[in-house]
């Protein structure tokens, strides 16, 4: 199958220039630097052709899984209508962040149930054409809890299960550094009582103590072993950042400190915020704001997270001026920048030998949207 795609604004090693990309069985084999026409080709015109779109870390499957509380919805049909939301939004490779090691309260009932319907189905359906983007697994380990290793041990070195974080929600530190915070998120979350939730809020700080430490380095050991990418989670001191890099962490996710953040551009690590962060000016848990790290020079790498659709508003939203990064800077958030942290070596970008995902997007004074997605050459939206 061949096809082309000419436009006047096609970003091309970090510039926008007038290209056609020429796409066959799914790769980019050939750019000139003339607008083509031709019954094989597709006009961008003025709109913005860039990479697809990379999400790291999106737990919006969770929605549609339980669309209302109680209502459990078939996994299949599910991860289809998830699928349908990633591929309108210019996404095309998704990291669906799975979590395991939850197992506090009955609340943690949902994510474990989630997690073990739908990260085998995920991985068996992945490269059956049937969902319109790229899906890898992304868990999410909580390491305060016990068990979680023994857990991920059977899914370590599994093909599609390519990128872990080590999490931490315990209170009293990283991103519940406010019991408060924490209080408030759990009990409007969840509705414990009052008395249902002390018991919890011990119990899980005493799991945290005894597990934490010793789940982490079983899973950044596996994670070695089989060449999965690392990410660390809210990390929030510099001697969280240190522990992170001693166990092999390429990607820092969510860091919730200024503190945090600058030390983890300063040892290398991708930096990856919350593009809803970005959107709505600030963390909804009370933490740092993505955009002073943007400020800084110190943001990386963006994540919808819960809100697909956020991932490129956010990434155009960096170029305004209290940011200031260039759109090229700002669409690699998105698209080279979680490549290379996910250690993905054929797409991010639009060159020749790389993947058929591309995007074409419109930008004006209603915002930022995607108005075609292909993905390997093949028009999904």
């Amino acid at each position: 199958m061949r096809m082309r795609i000419a436009g006047r604004q096609v970003l091309i090693e970090g510039v926008f220039q007038p290209a056609t990309l020429t796409i066959e069985d799914g790769m980019i084999v050939a750019i000139s630097d003339s607008v083509e026409s031709g019954p094989d080709v597709v006009d961008a015109g003025h709109r913005w052709v860039i990479p697809g779109l990379i999400e790291l870390h999106t737990d919006n499957h969770e929605k549609y899984f339980e669309p209302r509380p109680g209502v459990n919805w078939p996994h299949m049909n599910a991860l289809i209508t998830h699928d349908a939301q990633l591929a309108t939004s210019g996404i095309t490779t998704v990291f669906d962040a799975i979590a395991i090691g939850y197992g506090f309260g009955e609340a943690s009932a949902v994510r474990e149930r989630i997690a073990a319907e739908s990260i085998q189905t995920l991985l068996d359906v992945r490269q059956q054409n049937i969902f319109r983007v790229d899906h890898h697994v992304h868990l999410r380990c909580e390491c305060s809890c016990e068990g979680t290793d023994t857990y991920f041990q059977r899914w370590a070195g599994v093909d599609g299960v390519n990128l872990v974080s080590l999490m931490d929600h315990a209170p009293g530190q990283r991103q519940f550094a406010s019991i408060e915070k924490y209080r408030e998120y759990n009990q409007k979350k969840y509705g414990y009582s009052d008395a249902e939730f002390e018991v919890i809020m011990a119990d899980h700080a005493a799991a945290a103590e005894q597990f934490s430490g010793p789940n982490r380095e079983a899973i950044a050991a596996l994670c070695t072993t089989h060449g999965i990418a690392l990410a660390s989670h809210d990390d929030a001191t510099v001697d969280h950042v240190n522990e992170s890099i001693a166990l092999g962490c390429s990607l820092a996710e969510f860091p919730t400190t200024m503190e945090a953040g600058e030390a983890s551009h300063a040892a290398g690590l991708h930096v990856m915020m919350g593009a809803p962060n970005v959107i709505r000016g600030g963390s909804h848990s009370g933490n740092v704001a993505a955009k002073d790290f943007a400020a800084k020079g110190w943001l990386d790498v963006l994540s919808s997270d819960y809100y697909p659709t956020a991932l490129l508003p956010a990434a155009v939203k960096l170029t305004e001026s209290d940011m200031g990064l260039s759109l090229a800077e700002a669409v690699a958030t998105v698209t080279s920048n979680p490549a290379k942290a996910a250690r993905l070596n054929d797409r991010g970008e639009l060159a020749e030998g790389y993947r058929g995902d591309v995007v074409l997007a419109e930008i004006d004074q209603h915002g930022a949207r995607v108005s075609e997605t292909y993905v390997a050459g093949r028009r999904v939206f």
